[in-house]
């Protein structure tokens, strides 16, 4: 079956059509569409995706026979008609505010949330798993044959680029996020964009990056030259706390669960007050996918789930300690796969 007809099967059995998605992530999911503007609205009698002109040849490639295909002039225009006189319109949490407030004229329109899709999304097919092994072949080659690049002396956005020219070479469409490289006290800030800052040889490095093509990877190492007994023990302890909780991670135990043996498991060192962020994220097609490794989601782990696991901790002004790693839930536990990268820390 499909995943438009699997979508259709799901919203039927919810009583949730007519149906609008306008989400692009969700568009490629659903559609195979990699364009940059489109709607698609599922309807009692029909799958309608609905773009421009300037994707009019676009579609005939990507898309398959299962889609009734509309080129509009305005994509307002053309469903404010199409509602006109629907009493009830779902749209998912992503919709555009704007074109919301204008529907809102015409029908009650009703935020899907958590949308349907994000309950397919979830579960991962083979092939989606494969172009998410890959994604994490480019990261971590990039970074690899990025390392001679990395001088000490250098700003961290001249580290960043080194890094993300190379995964541009080895096939990455972009990144899949701003790269931290996050040195020193920047180490601290745990969304520390790569910054004018210069890397000292003994400072530690925060390396936070990915390389997407089609589907994303999520990669963090640190680089650390230095000597400090305290720093090195408590990366050695996050290091531990990462195997720790990828044991744990099972078909059938609950998301806020893992999160909450993370937690403890820092508090036995005394450094749990210093975790102040979530455990880990579900990855695919976006670098934040449903569900997530948090003490608020009770989603239960399925197999076909793929999580980063990264706890970090984070002293102010003085440094920050962060490493991951990504697994695909499998029926017998996990399987890690951001282990070409095996030294979680870089001495090179």
């Amino acid at each position: 079956m499909s995943r438009v007809d699997l979508l259709r099967d799901k919203l039927e059995k919810a009583g949730k059509i007519p149906y609008v998605i306008s989400d692009m992530s969700d568009i490629y999911y659903i559609s195979n569409f990699t364009g940059s503007m489109a709607y698609i609205v599922i309807t009692e009698e029909r799958n309608l995706f609905i773009t421009d002109g300037r994707y009019g040849e676009q579609i005939k490639t990507e898309l398959t026979s299962e889609w009734d295909m509309e080129v509009v002039s305005s994509y307002k225009e053309f469903l404010l008609n199409l509602f006109n006189g629907c009493p009830k319109v779902f749209v998912t949490d992503k919709f555009p505010l704007a074109l919301y407030i204008l529907l809102s004229k015409k029908a009650e329109i009703v935020v899907d949330e958590p949308s349907e899709i994000s309950f397919l999304r979830m579960i991962k097919e083979p092939e989606e798993i494969e172009l998410i092994k890959s994604a994490y072949t480019i990261a971590s080659e990039g970074l690899m044959k990025s390392l001679e690049g990395f001088n000490f002396g250098c700003t961290e956005k001249q580290w960043a680029a080194v890094l993300e020219y190379n995964m541009k070479v080895l096939g990455a469409e972009k990144e899949s996020f701003d790269t931290i490289v996050a040195s020193g006290y920047r180490s601290a800030l745990p969304h520390g964009r790569a910054s004018d800052k210069i890397i000292d040889i003994n400072e530690p490095v925060i390396v936070d990056y990915g390389a997407k093509a089609g589907y994303v990877s999520d990669i963090t190492r640190m680089v650390y030259f230095g000597d400090d007994k305290d720093l090195l023990n408590r990366i050695s302890i996050i290091s531990d706390t990462i195997d720790y909780c990828i044991e744990k991670i099972r078909v059938g135990e609950v998301c806020s669960q893992i999160y909450s043996i993370a937690k403890r498991y820092l508090a036995k060192y005394g450094l749990d007050i210093y975790f102040n962020h979530g455990l880990g994220h579900s990855i695919g097609i976006d670098v934040h996918e449903k569900p997530a490794l948090n003490a608020n989601d009770n989603t239960i782990i399925q197999e076909g789930m793929v999580f980063t696991i990264e706890p970090g901790i984070y002293f102010s002004g003085r440094y920050g300690i962060r490493v991951e790693e990504t697994v695909l839930v499998t029926k017998n536990g996990c399987e890690i796969i951001s282990s070409m990268l095996k030294n979680r820390v870089i001495r090179f």
